[in-house]
């Protein structure tokens, strides 16, 4: 029975990999930029404070 439980790990692992939602690339590209300017603030209080 326990031969059973890895294999079917690894098919539902894969299926729910495959599943995965189509990323939009414009929204992506938002917040990726969001994501820099952000940390790019938190780098300047950082190095301001040494």
């Amino acid at each position: 029975m326990h031969i059973f439980i890895l294999p079917a790990g690894f098919i539902l692992w894969y299926l729910a990999y495959e599943a995965k939602p189509i990323i939009n690339d414009e929204a992506t590209l938002h917040w990726e930029e969001k994501n820099i300017n952000k940390r790019n603030k938190l780098l300047n209080i950082i190095n301001e404070s040494f």
